[in-house]
């Protein structure tokens, strides 16, 4: 200790002599803040001369991915029945069906009438609304699905607004 204090004895020798009792430990923590920047400045260049680090895996999902703001509109005459979320009327945009486990399939001809199993007559709203129609390989689970769903389709409004779109999704067992 004795040493450390005679290697630090000009630096403590600068202080006002209200401090100099905690000169040792002034000096520990400006040697970590200085260790600190040296290692930051060490990443930056690293990633300046090595290309920023970590490669980021490709986008698996990529292809998945719905942006809603880009969808054409609805038709503009409504079809006779109307479908309703908690009473208030929608339109059909964008139906996305995945089989539950690795081994099921979906074909993409068969979903509109698999629509009427859902919901009688969803598939007579599905072909007046024209919806784009989505089948995704298969999920693990129908929380997983949900999950996914909600993460890949945007709308043009930001996370917490009030938004034109309602995004539902969940489980049908046929």
């Amino acid at each position: 200790m004795e040493q450390f204090k005679q290697i630090i004895s000009p630096v403590v020798d600068l202080l006002p002599e209200q401090a100099r009792p905690y000169a040792p430990i002034l000096v520990a923590v400006a040697a970590v803040l200085i260790l600190i920047l040296l290692l930051l400045l060490l990443r930056a260049l690293g990633r300046a001369l090595f290309g920023g680090g970590e490669e980021r895996p490709e986008d698996s999902d990529r292809e998945f991915l719905e942006n809603l703001a880009a969808y054409p509109p609805a038709p503009l005459k409504q079809a006779e029945r109307r479908l309703t979320v908690y009473n208030v009327p929608v339109r059909l945009r964008l139906v996305v069906v995945a089989p539950a486990g690795k081994e099921g399939k979906v074909n993409d001809t068969e979903v509109e009438r698999l629509l009427d199993q859902v919901v009688p007559g969803l598939a007579a709203l599905a072909a007046h609304d024209r919806p784009r129609i989505r089948v995704w390989p298969g999920q693990l689970s129908h929380h997983g699905f949900a999950a996914t769903f909600f993460r890949r389709t945007r709308t043009a409004e930001r996370e917490g607004q009030p938004s034109r779109w309602v995004l539902l999704a969940g489980r049908v067992q046929l």
